[in-house]
């Protein structure tokens, strides 16, 4: 299958992958569509005024989703010398907690305090929905309708919603340059939000990024290990 132009990953990978999604966040909890990195990455604002991070039913999710993730990985739970793992997440605050619960949690169950702190990369960030930001999550469904319908599958957006091929496009870019250039048989955790891990999975797939509601859902707090994706 020829891979789409916009999506930049190798036929070989030198890492694997986990893709991995925050847990339930205070916007979540407001049913609002928080897109805005100058809204969702400070630690001010939100309905608590400590930001738009993780709710406490988020944080649960995120430690029972580490230890799964942690069992996947390491099956025998012993503990290693060395740290195989490296972790990237969006500046999001939800996603930079959650990436922050993994590190505890792995370095807690196998790898003895050596996984070092997440790696924030703004590629990695929601994207962006336009004059639905911060407004009522509901309208998730009028973007995903225009992804779906040809010719345009969302790429001249009305409401200036990200295309999914440029989420495609940024996200497979910085796999590329900051990871596959730069590191060899490392697990890879890569913390963002949803519809751009359904996007990274449609690049994995190597099928094209309008499809990603067709891919098996990446639910709050949920991982996917592209190993067994590819099978």
């Amino acid at each position: 299958m020829t891979r789409p132009s916009y999506n930049h990953l190798p036929e070989q990978l030198k890492n694997r992958y986990i893709i991995q999604r925050h847990g339930f966040s205070l916007a979540n909890n407001e049913k609002l569509i928080c897109s805005n990195p100058d809204i969702a990455i400070p630690p001010t604002g939100g309905p608590l005024n400590t930001g738009y991070g993780l709710h406490d039913k988020g944080k649960k999710q995120v430690k029972e989703s580490a230890l799964r993730l942690s069992k996947h990985l390491f099956p025998s739970q012993q503990k290693i010398d060395d740290n195989p793992v490296v972790i990237f997440c969006s500046p999001f605050k939800r996603t930079v907690e959650t990436a922050e619960i993994i590190q505890g949690v792995l370095n807690d169950t196998v790898l003895q305090g050596k996984l070092g702190t997440p790696i924030k990369n703004l590629e990695l960030r929601e994207r962006w929905y336009g004059q639905f930001d911060m407004t009522n999550d509901d309208n998730y469904n009028i973007c995903w309708a225009d992804d779906a319908a040809a010719p345009d599958h969302g790429e001249h957006s009305q409401y200036d919603i990200e295309s999914p091929s440029s989420v495609c496009d940024r996200a497979t870019r910085f796999i590329v340059d900051e990871i596959e250039s730069k590191m060899e048989g490392k697990t890879v955790i890569l913390v963002a939000h949803g519809d751009i891990c359904q996007i990274m999975l449609t690049a994995f797939k190597g099928t094209d990024a309008w499809r990603h509601r067709e891919m098996e859902h990446v639910d709050t707090a949920h991982w996917r290990d592209t190993l067994d994706f590819l099978k």
